[in-house]
């Protein structure tokens, strides 16, 4: 017979052991959705506008620390328009008044999503009642694609800073990146 000193704390760690495995990394079916590429190369767009913010914030810049931060975690980043099946958008708009002769109030807006390619068969025209391409169509592109994000994180925010230093808004791109990382390489880890 187990003693009641016992139980309690083997219910606890029941209890508590599934999540505490969750939250560890194992993909969900919706993780897998939004995030799985199977290591295909991912093509970056970034879309900076930049309305009297630091001169540091630009398309060349933004698009340098995407790729190369991808790249670090050795995942591959083609700058570039969109390709394959999914590609990763980086919109980056900042806006700069200044109020003093030292002081700057800084708006952002910044969206980091993945968008992947999606076919809708049920929108297909060229599917028959039996949910087969018509005959001669094999290997046929589908018409019927669409871009959707499926993994998005934006930001947006006032700054009040001394100076015109970027660093705020261009850390917050960084740390934005980061987390993409982290999730994209949880959940692609069994296919790289």
């Amino acid at each position: 017979m187990i003693s009641r000193k016992l139980l309690l704390p083997a219910v606890v760690f029941g209890l508590w052991a599934p999540a505490e495995a969750a939250a560890q990394g194992s993909p969900s079916n919706r993780d897998r959705f939004a995030l799985f590429t199977a290591c295909r190369p991912i093509p970056v767009e970034v879309f900076v506008t930049n309305t009297g913010g630091p001169a540091g914030i630009t398309t060349p810049s933004v698009e340098s620390m995407a790729t190369s931060r991808l790249q670090a975690a050795g995942i591959l980043a083609l700058a570039g328009s969109p390709g394959g099946s999914s590609t990763l958008q980086l919109s980056v708009f900042v806006s700069a008044q200044r109020l003093s002769a030292s002081a700057i109030v800084t708006v952002y807006v910044i969206r980091l999503r993945l968008l992947k390619l999606l076919y809708d068969h049920q929108s297909d025209p060229r599917t028959v009642e039996a949910g087969r391409l018509p005959a001669g169509s094999a290997g046929a592109a589908p018409d019927w694609l669409n871009w959707a994000p499926t993994w998005e994180t934006p930001q947006q925010g006032i700054g009040f800073y001394l100076g015109r230093d970027g660093d705020p808004v261009t850390n917050l791109v960084a740390r934005m990146l980061d987390e993409f990382v982290r999730e994209y390489v949880r959940v692609n880890a069994d296919s790289c």
